[in-house]
C-alpha cells in the first residue's frame, strides 16, 4: 500500500545538470552519494532511500563513477525541485 513502506514515501531525484538536480554537485559529492549512500552527497545528510540501489555502485571503479558523473553533468538541465521524502503512514486499520 502507498506510504506503508518502512521508510515512508521517497521521490525520484533530479539527476540532470540543473541546479535543482546535481548541476552544482562536485564530483566528490557524487562519490559520497553513490558510495556512501548519503543524500545530496553530503556525508552528514540522511541515507539515500529505496528504491535507489546504491549498493550496486559499491563495486564500480572510480573511473566508472567519474564517467557517470561526467555524463550526467552533460545532460540537458531540467528544472525540477523534488519534494522531501514523507514519513511512513500509520494505518489504524492494520
Amino acid at each position: 500500500m502507498f506510504g506503508l513502506e518502512p521508510w515512508g514515501v521517497s521521490f525520484a531525484s533530479n539527476i540532470t545538470s540543473d541546479e535543482t538536480g546535481i548541476g552544482k554537485w562536485t564530483e566528490d559529492e557524487f562519490f559520497v552519494a553513490l558510495r556512501g549512500g548519503k543524500s545530496k552527497g553530503i556525508i552528514t545528510n540522511r541515507s539515500i532511500l529505496p528504491p535507489m540501489p546504491n549498493e550496486m555502485f559499491l563495486e564500480m571503479t572510480d573511473e566508472e563513477i567519474s564517467a557517470i558523473y561526467a555524463y550526467l553533468q552533460s545532460t540537458r538541465p531540467v528544472k525540477n525541485l523534488v519534494p522531501e521524502p514523507l514519513p511512513p503512514i500509520l494505518n489504524e486499520l492494520y
